[in-house]
């Protein structure tokens, strides 16, 4: 699917306000060198106070296949720090090449420890991804429906709200790199809050069986809790329950994927400094339950939420680059989408990029550095990894 928007510098808008504020771009590090720095030992830092960096369109690539997005940093370059080795081949990732010698430390480590707890009658915990029980079958024939709804026109009379501009990039960035996870990708323009139902429950209807999961994308406005048709609001949870277990028996045991690109309030998050992080740890290791003779799952199983923004605040937009959370999603997709990470840490990256590397510069003070931090809100009962197809 082509670029339906045309090139060039855009402005920041939320999704929820009828009219946006006026922002300046904020424009220039890439998400690449972003997630370059998330695997560095990490240190805690505050939000340099120096001018914005030039320009650079979304959607365009520089430097082989990294994506440049918009952004409060500088672009200075940052050495590639190690990457890690699955089962003795070089994994692609944007964080370099980790040694097998390191690798094997760690593996050996581990196996030292097994040992021990072994010879003192005890059973050694598996440290890989060996025990299936614990991960998603992915190994279906085919990955699934990948539903995206791309609300950009609305009926003002109705809703009160304006065009979406830069929506189509962002549904584009979503139909490119769910293609690429192997996804059969459905784009749906401006539906109302009963075709939004119509399509939905349609596809939830579909069987399912020969399919390892279903995603849904909905790009709109929003208000907590809700998301808007073209002609008003709908519940996100009716949208929602037509992929549950008691109304698509196809889908029952596998993920629902859910990303919601809308404001989910009208609050303004303030950015703060960060205090040095001290973790804990608890030696609490023997809290599971036992499962019950006849293993049964709840009915909202399996779900995972992936909104663009906190409960009660604004989520940002731009109009010639799309929003910052769906395309910091698309790039951290592209970079490790088949590269063996876990959905969750997946979606982690993209929170910790959000969090750190966006930050508004408007005109209007009540608007000027603000900042935006999505949400994850999940229901999964496994691991899930995006197993690359033999297609």
């Amino acid at each position: 699917m082509g670029d339906r928007n045309a090139a060039g510098v855009g402005e920041d808008v939320t999704d929820a306000l009828p009219s946006g504020p006026e922002v300046a771009d904020i424009t220039g590090a890439q998400v690449r060198r972003t997630l370059e720095k998330l695997s560095v030992e990490e240190t805690q830092e505050k939000t340099p106070a120096t001018g914005l960096p030039e320009p650079i369109s979304v959607g365009t690539t520089t430097s082989g296949s990294t994506i440049s997005v918009h952004s409060q940093f500088s672009t200075g370059k940052v050495q590639e720090p190690p990457n890690s080795l699955e089962t003795g081949s070089t994994m692609a990732s944007l964080h370099g090449q980790e040694s097998l010698q390191s690798q094997t430390s760690l593996q050996s480590s581990e196996e030292g420890k097994q040992q021990n707890m072994t010879t003192k009658g005890q059973t050694a915990p598996s440290t890989t991804h060996q025990d299936l029980s614990h991960m998603y079958n992915m190994n279906h024939p085919r990955r699934g429906l990948a539903i995206v709804i791309n609300n950009k026109d609305f009926d003002y009379k109705k809703t009160k709200m304006k065009v979406r501009t830069g929506t189509d990039i962002d549904a584009d960035s979503l139909f490119k790199q769910l293609t690429n996870l192997d996804f059969d990708v459905q784009i749906n323009d401006n539906l109302s809050c009963k075709e939004m139902k119509s399509v939905l429950k349609e596809a939830a209807s579909a069987d399912h069986s020969n399919a390892d999961c279903v995603l849904v994308a909905i790009l709109s406005h929003g208000e907590e809790k809700k998301v808007y048709g073209t002609d008003g609001m709908v519940d996100i949870a009716v949208l929602a329950e037509y992929f549950n277990g008691v109304n698509c028996k196809s889908l029952i045991g596998k993920p629902k994927i859910f990303i919601i690109q809308a404001c989910q309030g009208s609050k303004m998050m303030d950015g703060v400094d960060m205090p040095d992080a001290v973790g804990f740890y608890s030696a609490d290791q023997d809290l599971l339950s036992m499962p019950p003779q006849t293993q049964t799952l709840p009915s909202e199983a399996d779900f995972l939420y992936f909104y663009s923004s906190t409960p009660g605040y604004f989520a940002w937009r731009n109009q010639a680059k799309g929003s910052w959370s769906i395309q910091s999603l698309c790039a951290v997709l592209k970079e490790h989408g088949k590269s063996g990470m876990e959905i969750m840490q997946i979606l982690t990256r993209v929170n910790r990029t959000v969090a750190t590397q966006f930050e508004s510069h408007t005109k209007d003070k009540k608007m000027d550095r603000k900042k935006q931090m999505p949400c994850i809100m999940s229901m999964l009962t496994k691991e899930l990894y995006f197993t690359p197809k033999n297609l």
